[in-house]
């Protein structure tokens, strides 16, 4: 399972990020007293002496990394969800309905992965061309053609210098 001692993530630190980035777009526009902000407001004077086109900020290009050490931290991530989800199912301390939740957000995060490296590339394609053949939520290590497409990835991913290390919530 690799260095136990590797950078680690959990589903606490995930479902944490998850509620709070909820609550973040939930949260009321208010002025923290209770009054509702006014909706009419006056440009300053500097605000108004600025020329529209040039207030219009340009798009930035943001260049996603498609290392293998980034797309193989992505794997252990949702390893390690995928991995919880499971073993929180089995123990009770999960729902059907959560564990599923989970489920679909780690399948969400396999078909969206992205690498330029030449031999985590293909263990990564040959995963997702598997999820787009088999809808729904396939990501059970028990199934053993999922299996399969994660032990190669694993494979490509530490023949690139890159381990994929999955963290335990519940021991182990």
């Amino acid at each position: 399972m690799g260095n136990h001692r590797s950078v680690r993530t959990s589903v606490v630190a995930v479902t944490v990020a998850l509620l709070a980035t909820t609550a973040l777009a939930g949260c009321s526009a208010d002025d923290g007293a209770g009054a509702a902000p006014s909706t009419s407001r006056t440009p300053s004077a500097a605000a108004a002496a600025v020329d529209p086109e040039q207030a219009t900020p340009e798009p930035m290009d943001m260049d996603q990394d498609d290392s293998a050490a980034a797309t193989c931290g992505q794997v252990s991530a949702l390893e390690t969800v995928a991995h919880n989800a499971r073993d929180g199912l089995s123990r009770g301390a999960l729902t059907q309905a959560q564990f599923d939740a989970l489920a679909a957000s780690v399948r969400f995060g396999f078909e969206h992965l992205v690498t330029s490296d030449v031999k985590v590339s293909p263990a990564v394609d040959w995963a997702q061309r598997y999820l787009e053949e088999h809808p729904g939520p396939t990501i059970d290590d028990t199934t053993a053609d999922w299996d399969l497409r994660v032990r190669t990835i694993r494979t490509a991913c530490t023949e690139s210098g890159s381990n994929i290390v999955v963290s335990a919530q519940y021991g182990g």
